[in-house]
């Protein structure tokens, strides 16, 4: 990475340990950034062929369409289909448009022009990337019009004219690219939050991680999360080089002078970043007046850590699994009149439920005092969240046009929330992530078309909500017909019990914030779905009572328990 102009025997040595919610502890050698050794990540390049002497316009297009599965030497075979004034242009990687399973190019219909130098299509479309790397779910029967035009160089049909971006297969895609997660903090510092992106796999992913880390957090959750790292901060010079394993890291003068807790923090977050590279198993960073310094010390963790117990509906009161058992919590009053919905804080302390057919939110606070009545509504209200300050998260079934939502703060005062894109559409259901920077929200349309919404909450230095990220949320599972329920699963991806098609019946999924949903299975008469850090801690509920946990790839039903409504801590 050039010339080291200062010592590297003041970094911060820090190990990460790659599970759900895990810490970033310190240790491990002077001068660099210990991360654990993961699996490696597959890597199957794709080899298209490039143009054929002779051939006509619309083979040419096609040509160049299949030819962007190819990202060798800067996706030189897709440039060759292209004149050379605009394969200087073309920028491959500004968007990326992803076709339905089953959908390739030979099947796609082309309008040619009578002197063949203009071709019109329109392709199928299942999901993009943007600008961002972030991955956009389409509904189902979404499509994207490509216009291209042609003329002849050296007797040969090129393009010369194109929209800039990648349309792929969905095969092609997952061959293509891969999920990175980049981190940012908490407001305060206090925990790591993933923005998952995606990257082509190839040997400057490093670099593309990086550049896209320093640019920020994606819109849908700019506000809600910051970053230790300088404004304006640039890469010097400009590629992240791994060698031996190590990734180096060198940022531009404006990293230079960071005080000792800012620069841990830039290095945790970099480090944390940068190990999903296969490649990578330690960090360095540098600066132009040398390596960045910083003592010892415990990182912000990963997530937030939640107690693995869910809590739940049995024989009309408030109870917690425990693997097999249900264990009655003691010293509560009486919870009222059919309770439903339970939820539990993030520290354990303090219960919300529903009653009376969903109208009544109640709240027992510490030591069990009371089942006071916190709100009303007569339109029903929308099971309770807790975020990680304590706030109790819920809105009115029924949206006017103000789209509110009301924040039960741990003081007991009540916050409305604005959320714009809500106006008169029925709320499910709205979970809030346990590191209390993001909102996921179930709604319909006045049609019923179901939605899963995510973005990010703004909130004072003292963790009081004030609103969401004013930018367009992200839509999450768009290729469903019917949603259910919805749970986070970590910081990132989403626990849905969802169908894909009219008249089947809802089953269990696992939606990454960015990304495509994959089925986790068969669970007959689901009607919720809870989950803490990832898949293996997903419970579900029937209507019956039957609850089912999934492990091993498969589900079991846990045996002799009638129990409703699992939740865990948030």
């Amino acid at each position: 990475m050039g010339e080291k102009l200062g010592p590297l025997g003041g970094l911060l040595a820090t190990v990460l340990v790659l599970s759900g919610c895990a810490e970033i502890p310190s240790g491990g050698e002077s001068g660099v950034i210990d991360v654990e050794e993961r699996p490696e990540r597959v890597q199957s390049e794709i080899e298209p062929e490039g143009p054929v002497e002779g051939a006509d316009p619309n083979t040419v297009v096609r040509g160049f369409l299949a030819a962007g599965a190819g990202y060798s030497d800067d996706f030189a075979v897709a440039r060759s289909f292209l004149t050379e004034d605009f394969a200087n242009e073309w920028d491959p990687q500004s968007s990326v448009v992803i076709m339905p399973s089953g959908a390739d190019f030979d099947t796609v219909t082309a309008e040619v022009s009578s002197d063949q130098q203009s071709i019109s299509m329109t392709v199928p479309v299942d999901a993009s990337l943007d600008g961002q790397r972030v991955y956009r779910e389409e509904r189902g029967g979404s499509e994207a019009d490509r216009d291209f035009s042609l003329r002849q160089v050296n007797g040969e049909w090129r393009i010369s004219s194109a929209p800039q971006g990648l349309v792929l297969t969905s095969s092609s895609f997952t061959t293509v690219y891969d999920s990175y997660p980049l981190y940012f903090y908490t407001p305060g510092f206090d925990h790591l939050v993933a923005d998952p992106r995606w990257f082509v796999r190839s040997p400057a992913a490093a670099t593309e991680v990086m550049t896209e880390l320093l640019a920020g957090p994606a819109d849908h959750l700019g506000g809600s999360v910051i970053s230790a790292l300088p404004d304006g901060a640039r890469l010097e010079p400009r590629s992240v080089t791994v060698s031996g394993g190590i990734a180096q890291v060198g940022l531009d003068e404006s990293a230079q002078g960071l005080d000792e807790e800012t620069s841990a923090r830039v290095l945790g977050q970099v480090s944390a970043t940068l190990r999903g590279l296969s490649s990578t198993n330690a960090i360095e960073v540098t600066t132009p007046a040398g390596s960045l310094d910083a003592p010892p010390g415990d990182s912000a963790p990963v997530g937030v850590r939640i107690d693995a117990r869910p809590v739940l509906i049995a024989d009309g009161t408030l109870a917690r699994l425990d693997e097999t058992r249900v264990d009655p919590i003691p010293d509560l009053p009486e919870l009222g009149s059919d309770p439903t919905d339970p939820a539990v804080s993030i520290d354990d302390s303090t219960y919300a439920y529903l009653t009376d057919g969903g109208q009544e939110l109640h709240r027992i606070l510490p030591g069990g005092d009371g089942a006071a009545v916190i709100l009303t509504d007569e339109d029903g209200l929308t099971g309770p969240s807790f975020d990680r300050y304590g706030g109790i998260w819920t809105a009115s079934r029924e949206q006017d046009d103000s789209g509110r939502v009301s924040v039960t703060l741990e003081s007991g005062d009540t916050v409305d929330v604005s959320v714009q894109w809500l106006a008169n559409r029925s709320v499910e259901s709205l979970r809030v992530s346990r590191d209390g920077t993001q909102l996921a929200v179930l709604s319909r349309n006045g049609s019923g078309a179901p939605r899963v919404d995510v973005i990010g909450i703004n909130r004072t230095s003292e963790g009081i909500p004030t609103g969401v990220v004013p930018s367009a949320p992200l839509r999450v599972g768009a290729g469903f017909d019917r949603i259910v329920d919805v749970s986070w699963a970590g910081s990132a991806q989403l626990a849905v019990l969802a169908a894909e098609n009219p008249g089947d019946e809802p089953q269990p999924y696992l939606a990454p914030v960015s990304g495509p949903a994959r089925s986790l299975g068969d669970v007959n008469g689901g009607t919720s779905i809870t989950a803490s850090t990832d898949a293996r801690s997903i419970r579900v509920s029937t209507a019956d009572g039957e609850l089912f946990s999934f492990g091993a790839d498969n589900w079991q039903k846990v045996v002799d328990l009638v129990v409703h409504d699992p939740a865990y801590p948030g």
